[in-house]
């Protein structure tokens, strides 16, 4: 395979909420794909902690499937970002790890 990013898509998850499976996440390997889909997961299903499982869609591919659990933690002390006129505040990090 080429360097190029590969597409995955979330096929099973423990959280019971409507946007808890389908999606698209693109990545060169699948742990990059797996934290965008984690954090989305954890977002949108407004849960602390979950397991989900990714599926590579990309043509071509054996369509291998990769199981991560994903954490939302909150940070002691709140991160201050600076960018242009605007300021963010990051209070939570998420942790995702393969199972």
């Amino acid at each position: 395979m080429t360097e190029s990013n590969r597409s995955f898509t979330v096929s099973k998850c423990t959280a019971k909420c409507d946007k808890a499976e389908g999606g698209r996440y693109k990545g060169k390997i699948p742990s990059q794909a797996a934290r965008k889909a984690g954090r989305a997961l954890l977002k949108s299903c407004k849960k602390r902690q979950l397991k989900f499982t990714l599926r590579e869609t990309t043509q071509g591919s054996a369509h291998k499937e990769f199981t991560y659990s994903a954490i939302k933690v909150k940070l002691d002390k709140p991160q201050i970002i600076k960018r242009g006129n605007s300021t963010i505040t990051v209070t939570h990090e998420y942790l995702v790890h393969a199972c």
